[in-house]
């Protein structure tokens, strides 16, 4: 069992979600294993009046496999709680109810909202002439309890590799469900108060396609690292032969913290037997330091899985080193220089999972540069490459 926390508009709810198994999707896995799925599957229950829910899933343990896809569903049952209209004139008046909803989930992988929307109209009512007491009489009409959405569900299969790659983990992905409702009135008078409250049964359905990890081992051995000069070195390894091994190849991955790794190349791989590779690497951040390599081996369906750490010390003077400030930034980074005369560089940001957040080219006149960014709160890597001499620099950064 599982606990997932929901947390709805003024509260903390905690929610047992069942793992269950289900064999309603087939994963493609490769050279014919077999399939299997994993499900986390919960009903809510909304509050009347509460629109907005937030709801979190297990990520996939990258040790029990190959995710090849992941489908989300929501099964909506809408009610509305109550609908009223109360006459405020002194005169007779024909009341027409048009009840608008929306429901909506929104999260990681959906490149669109899993949406449904229902319209339906009330009336018409004769409505009498105001009278007391408020909320009853004939000058007064209300539906209550009226189930206009019978377990509606709505559902999207995710299988893009790059999408798929963030449901890997220990941790959990958090998805986001709204009720938009609200009423429009048609009144023959149009002098009226009325009130709308809405609430919702809702069944989340969250399914992993997985192929088990065991069929699907590192196809390398033999990994090392050959430094050639202070600053250069080059990355051996070998191919153990898989007959029928699926499409494949390798990225070679640095880091300068054995934390947050950063792709340097592609090699393809082969099928031929006892093939090595060779991978070059010159050290272009300013000073002395320790490298830490690892491989990364890529599988046609988008798994992939990752040598050992090695790491070796190089160093390099002739990179141009520089500053950021201020650092902790608000998302404008100014860039100082050491040395530097007319240049163009390439300043790229990573984020704390590596992925490029930008890329820009620019021209240095100064030994001053001002950045302007839309960086969410988190940590960040910058990477400054002198154009012509493919020297880089690497600077960690903070966005408050």
């Amino acid at each position: 069992m599982n606990n997932i926390y929901l947390r709805i508009s003024q509260g903390l709810i905690l929610l047992t979600l069942q793992l269950i198994s289900y064999k309603t999707l087939k994963a493609q896995c490769p050279v014919g294993y077999p399939s299997g799925q994993v499900a986390y599957d919960t009903t809510i229950a909304t509050p009347p009046g509460i629109n907005t829910l937030f709801v979190k899933f297990p990520q996939a343990d990258p040790y029990d496999g190959l995710l090849t896809c992941l489908r989300i569903c929501i099964s909506i049952t809408g009610v509305v709680d109550s609908v009223s209209v109360e006459n405020n004139s002194a005169s007779a008046q024909t009341a027409d109810i048009y009840y608008i909803r929306t429901d909506q989930i929104t999260g990681p992988g959906l490149i669109a909202p899993l949406t449904n929307s229902i319209n339906h109209h009330y009336g018409s009512y004769a409505l009498g002439p105001s009278t007391a007491p408020l909320g009853a009489g004939p000058d007064f009409v209300a539906i209550s309890k009226d189930t206009l959405l019978n377990a509606v569900t709505t559902c999207a299969t995710i299988t893009n590799s790059d999408s798929l790659f963030q449901f890997y983990g220990h941790d959990s992905v958090t998805y986001q469900y709204n009720i938009t409702a609200f009423t429009n009135i048609s009144c023959t008078g149009g002098n009226y108060n009325s009130t709308v409250a809405t609430s919702a049964l809702v069944r989340f359905r969250f399914e992993y396609c997985t192929c088990t990890g065991l069929i699907l081992p590192l196809n390398i051995t033999n990994f090392r690292i050959d430094k050639q000069t202070d600053n250069k070195a080059s990355l051996v390894w070998s191919e153990m032969q898989e007959p029928e091994s699926p499409d494949y190849h390798y990225e070679v991955e640095m880091s300068t913290d054995g934390t947050h790794f950063i792709n340097q190349g592609r090699v393809e791989g082969s099928n031929e037997i006892n093939v090595s590779y060779k991978f070059p690497f010159t050290a272009r951040q300013q000073g002395e330091g320790v490298y830490y390599f690892r491989i990364r081996q890529v599988y046609a369906s988008g798994y992939s899985r990752f040598s050992d750490i090695r790491t070796v010390t190089l160093k390099n003077s002739q990179s141009t080193s520089f500053i950021l400030f201020p650092n902790p930034s608000n998302g404008i980074i100014g860039i100082k220089f050491d040395n530097i005369q007319d240049e163009k560089k390439i300043i790229e940001i990573f984020n704390s999972q590596a992925q490029k957040v930008v890329s820009k080219e620019i021209a240095v006149s100064g030994s001053f540069y001002q950045l302007a960014t839309s960086l969410q709160k988190g940590m960040y890597w910058v990477r400054v490459t002198d154009v012509t001499s493919h020297l880089y620099s690497v600077n960690q950064l903070f966005i408050k």
